[in-house]
């Protein structure tokens, strides 16, 4: 039975990433990142003596994040070809790992029906959906994180060579996704475990102390490029600037977020089950306290030094706690069966209505061209939901009932509002035009408009125009001009005056507002970009 709804519950979310995994790529960091991979594969803009262990963007060098995502989106973009989904594939394999992983952690220490418990909610969460349809650097380090304290607890269980090699691998998966964390992370969470659950044992194994040569081997690729581009600096960038630095205020990334910028974060990140979570942290910190000790201290103890660790920083981000999301979903699933007030499941109950509300109201009013098949799934769903529950009352059956409502809200929001969102993402919608038009990097300029979404759909670093004075020397016959409604009309006033004026509305998708989803207020935050076609 738990065999058939798993398989179940597996395709259903196999049906959400596909639907996910052909939306445009977003700008601004995804799409630097897909073009960055897809330029590996051709000496065109690049310089002559260019080479995979060195990473550029738009021809000049690049320092900011290591290469794990560059060299395996282009791996897949030779194999399959340059497609949105060729460059989200990678990531999203990495993100099923990481709920595969979320589950043999889990299981090491908790009954089955909790670790399978874990992985959907980690497969289920709003950070999930986001994570593998905004593809950065952070999915896969999150996988990486989570097999590598998944192996590291397990080979402190069991002291296999599989088990510490596997680690290792993992650990240096996740610094070549994003730099040390992909050390630190892991090594907060089984560290707190070894300290409070008294594992001394374990340093008396020195096996363990293996794990750093075969983590440095296994990064020397990565060193060689980043000496031989940008000397000891590069170096020092990667292992102490680009993590700690951010701390230590060398970085050159600040902003005036407070230490309590990632508190109101958590909640809406592991939507649905974001009264779990709390439920599982509060049961396990008063378990800290208690006489039952609790069979693994990994969970919170890697979630609260990172969540503190991140929140020193003095840049923040929202996608900074992928990295806890699988250790939040299994507190959160400690959380789903220890919590016995009724109120709780109830007050659950309440935050997916609201869900379903929101999600009806969306594709209903903000954007109800072609709503209709969506509408319909989500009734259906919500029907489903609910006669499942009402007949076969039940803690198993609440979650069964709450994995369908809520990935039925994410293949809407899959197959419908982002597809209708992404429309208004100017600069893809300029660079796809240029590149269905088959202009090459003479026809197409940016005159004060550029952005990696625009080089990625066009193909290539679209060139740059300050001023009138700049695209006198360029402008021929059937060469187009992408602008602003000022830039516009300044070339315009000197004389430029284009055979066609296509309109391309623009909108930072990645920073969705309430005016957007309104759709009388829409055109106020709508931008008016232009294609100016000579």
């Amino acid at each position: 039975m738990y065999g058939r709804i798993l398989f179940l519950a597996l395709a259903i979310l196999s049906v959400v990433l596909i639907a996910g995994a052909g939306l445009d790529v977003m700008g601004v960091d995804a799409a630097q990142y897909a073009g960055m991979a897809r330029d590996m594969l051709s000496t065109e803009h690049r310089p002559p003596d260019a080479s995979w262990l060195k990473l550029y963007y738009r021809g000049d060098d690049y320092l900011d994040k290591p290469p794990l995502l560059f060299w395996l989106s282009a791996l897949s973009f030779k194999v399959f070809g340059v497609h949105n989904w060729s460059y989200k594939l990678p990531s999203i394999l990495f993100a099923l790992l990481g709920m595969y992983s979320t589950y043999r952690f889990a299981k090491l220490y908790h009954p089955e029906v909790l670790a399978r418990t874990a992985s959907l909610m980690f497969g289920s969460s709003v950070a999930f959906v986001l994570m593998t349809n905004d593809v950065r650097t952070d999915t896969i380090l999150t996988a990486s994180v989570i097999t590598a304290i998944w192996l590291g607890a397990a080979w402190l269980e069991h002291r296999r060579w599989w088990q510490l090699l596997g680690c290792a691998l993992a650990v240096a998966g996740g610094m070549l996704a994003k730099g040390p964390i992909g050390l630190v992370a892991p090594a907060m969470a089984l560290g707190a475990h070894v300290v409070l659950a008294r594992r001394w044992d374990v340093l008396r194994d020195t096996r363990w102390m293996l794990l750093f040569p075969i983590v440095a081997l296994l990064l020397i690729p990565m060193c060689i490029g980043l000496y031989e581009q940008h000397g000891m600096h590069g170096l020092r960038f990667y292992f102490w600037e680009q993590s700690f630095g951010r701390i230590t205020g060398e970085n050159r990334w600040k902003d005036d977020s407070t230490f309590l910028f990632f508190s109101h974060e958590v909640p809406w990140l592991m939507l649905p089950w974001t009264i779990f979570l709390l439920v599982g942290v509060v049961g396990a910190l008063k378990n800290l306290g208690s006489r039952e000790r609790s069979p693994e201290f990994a969970s919170i103890g890697g979630v609260l030094l990172v969540f503190v660790a991140l929140s020193l920083s003095r840049f923040k981000l929202p996608h900074y706690l992928y990295v806890i999301v699988p250790l939040m979903a299994v507190l959160a699933a400690r959380g789903w069966y220890t919590a016995v007030a009724p109120w709780v499941l109830r007050a659950h109950a309440g935050v997916l209505v609201i869900l379903w509300c929101i999600a009806l109201l969306i594709v209903g009013w903000s954007f109800p061209e072609g709503a209709w098949p969506y509408v319909l799934l989500l009734l259906v769903a919500g029907v489903l939901a609910a006669l499942h529950l009402r007949r076969r009352p039940g803690r198993d059956t609440a979650f069964q009932s709450s994995f369908l409502l809520f990935m039925a809200i994410a293949f809407v929001l899959n197959g419908h509002f982002y597809p209708d969102l992404l429309r208004y993402q100017g600069n893809a919608q300029a660079g796809k035009w240029a590149a269905a038009h088959g202009l090459g990097i003479d026809a197409f300029y940016g005159m004060q408009l550029s952005g990696s979404a625009l080089d990625l759909y066009a193909g290539y670093p679209v060139r740059w125009l300050s001023d009138p004075e700049e695209a006198f020397q360029v402008i021929a016959p059937g060469v187009v001009v992408y602008t602003d409604e000022f830039h516009a009309e300044e070339l315009v006033a000197a004389g430029l005056v284009p055979k066609e004026k296509l309109l391309v509305l623009d909108y930072d998708v990645q920073l969705l507002g309430l005016d957007m989803l309104i759709p009388e207020k829409r055109n106020k935050v709508l931008r008016r970009h232009y294609l100016l076609r000579y």
